[in-house]
């Protein structure tokens, strides 16, 4: 039995490296334990009973104490349960280089002879972005002395990670997705159309945590200009999150709540998926999105901002536009030609396989990593 500890992976908001690691759960072969660690408890003790279900233990290494306490917390819970876990591997996600640099020291110190650091980002979300902008800058170049292995889910995020890495050093693991979840359907489509009352509507979705990251401001500026554009247009978004209130409001005073719905957070977006017409995506930066993955496999058309690495395109009908306060007709336009297009949904499927983005890709991608490539991945009963 191998034992890996993926570190840094929570619950919180059903981010996209949560829905990563728990598909990669899903789909690993026997002899292959992986189990999670987070600074942030579970917020649905139902999501760490699943994963138990499936094998995989789910620890807390974090603290109630200060900032200023933090650090020093994050490292003596780390250390302690990789001491006492008899783990092969540590498997350390995320987007700050501080952070990353306390989990791999504690891995060094307990003797985990495999210690892989995985960026997934390209920006630094939430508060004190300049403080942890600087620690990040500070840091990162330390992370080459601290790990036998280096992975990036997109060019952006191993530049932003590893400036001082050869390219040829940084491995890049895509972010797949569980297809068979988002392959298009068209009866699912109408019933979720009909229970949300969009029979009609022309619906334009967006799924993310609502944070500075996100960007929904944006979203909102530009889907008042698309409904301008595209009678019967209605917004479906899909998330929770610190800025939902101040989203709410905003969409108020443009005098959007008719025409947008406030979803919530959800464990069933490819249903929901089927229900949209175009995908927006107006982040300030990504890694490489989940949900721009999903949405292609769905058969989405999909605005991206232009802060989105290019190689999140793996359909001929995905696109980049910028975010300034003068774009958001170009994003009107686009929408346009989407809402007068003939679209096959059945073909982004495929055209998502072909790029190496099915969950199957990305599991023997991690097997590589472990050293466990000649385990044949199965797929896994359940869901988390």
């Amino acid at each position: 039995m191998m034992k890996v500890l993926e570190i840094n992976v929570d619950d919180v908001g059903l981010g996209g490296v949560y829905a990563l690691v728990t598909s990669v759960i899903r789909h690993a072969p026997q002899g292959l334990k992986l189990d999670l660690a987070g600074i942030a408890k579970f917020e649905n003790p139902d999501n760490a009973r699943a994963l138990n279900a499936l094998g995989s233990d789910v620890y807390y290494i974090g603290t109630e104490g200060g900032l200023l306490a933090r650090p020093a917390a994050y490292y003596r819970n780390t250390l302690k349960l990789l001491r006492s876990g008899g783990y092969d591997c540590a498997h350390i996600h995320g987007d700050l280089a501080y952070l990353l640099l306390i989990f791999a020291k504690a891995a060094r110190r307990a003797g985990v002879k495999k210690i892989i650091l995985h960026s997934h980002a390209a920006g630094i979300d939430g508060r004190l972005r300049r403080a942890k902008g600087a620690l990040h800058a500070l840091t990162r170049r330390a992370l080459k002395r601290c790990a036998t292995d280096f992975v990036a889910c997109s060019d952006r995020a191993a530049r932003w990670m590893y400036p001082n890495l050869d390219a040829g050093r940084v491995v890049q693991v895509n972010n797949g997705v569980d297809l068979d979840r988002f392959a298009f359907d068209s009866q699912t489509r109408a019933r979720v159309r009909s229970e949300l009352g969009l029979e009609d509507a022309f619906v334009v979705g967006h799924v993310g945590r609502f944070a500075w990251q996100k960007n929904h401001e944006y979203l909102l500026r530009a889907f008042s200009a698309i409904r301008a554009r595209v009678p019967g247009a209605r917004l479906l978004m899909v998330g929770e999150g610190p800025l939902f209130d101040g989203t709410r409001a905003l969409a108020g005073e443009l005098g959007l709540l008719d025409d947008v719905i406030f979803y919530g957070a959800s464990y069933d977006v490819g249903a929901l998926m089927q229900a949209m017409d175009l995908f927006l995506l107006p982040s300030r930066f990504e890694g490489l999105p989940v949900v721009g993955v999903e949405a292609q496999a769905a058969g989405l058309p999909v605005i991206f901002s232009d802060a989105v690495t290019r190689q999140a395109k793996l359909t001929d009908s995905a696109w980049f536009l910028p975010t300034d306060e003068g774009a958001v007709e170009l994003w009107a336009r686009r929408a346009l030609d989407v809402a007068g297009a003939q679209i096959d949904r059945r073909q982004g499927l495929q055209a998502v396989k072909r790029a190496g983005f099915a969950i199957e890709d990305t599991v023997a991608a991690f097997l590589a990593l472990y050293g466990a490539s000649g385990a044949q991945p199965e797929k896994g009963g359940g869901g988390a």
